[in-house]
C-alpha cells in the first residue's frame, strides 16, 4: 500500500498526468518527443521523469545515449487493483449493514404480527 500512495502523489501533478497522456499513444518516446509537447524546460521534464521513473509509472529503455520512455501498465494496472479492492471492501461493508437492517426488520415485524395476534386473542 505504501507504494501505490507514493505512486498516487506522484500522480497527482498535472504535468506528470500530461506526460503520462502524451505516452499513452503507446509509443516509445525520447524525452525530446515529450518535451515538444509541454510548455516547460528540459530541466523541468527531467525531474518529472525521474518521480514518474522512480515510481515504476514509466519505463527507460536506453539505446545508445538516447532514452526512450514508455508507460509500466503493470504499475498502472496495480494502482487500479488497489482502487477495487478499497470499492470492494466499502460495498461488502454496506451489503452486511444493509443484511443487519432487513434482519432486524424482519424480527420486529415477526414481533409485531405474533403481538397483534395476542391482542386479537384478548
Amino acid at each position: 500500500m505504501e507504494n501505490v500512495n507514493s505512486c498516487f502523489e506522484v500522480l497527482s501533478d498535472s504535468t506528470r498526468m500530461q506526460i503520462l497522456s502524451i505516452l499513452s499513444e503507446g509509443k516509445k518516446l525520447r524525452a525530446k518527443d515529450i518535451l515538444e509537447h509541454l510548455k516547460i524546460s528540459q530541466p523541468t521534464l527531467s525531474h518529472h521523469m525521474q518521480l514518474l521513473v522512480s515510481e515504476k509509472i514509466v519505463s527507460v529503455k536506453k539505446i545508445g545515449r538516447e532514452c526512450f520512455y514508455n508507460i509500466n501498465e503493470t504499475s498502472i494496472l496495480s494502482m487500479i487493483s488497489t482502487l477495487q479492492k478499497l470499492i470492494s471492501v466499502k460495498q461488502e461493508k454496506e451489503e452486511k449493514i444493509e443484511k443487519e437492517e432487513k434482519d432486524e426488520k424482519e424480527k420486529k415485524d415477526k414481533k409485531d404480527k405474533k403481538k397483534k395476534k395476542k391482542d386479537k386473542k384478548k
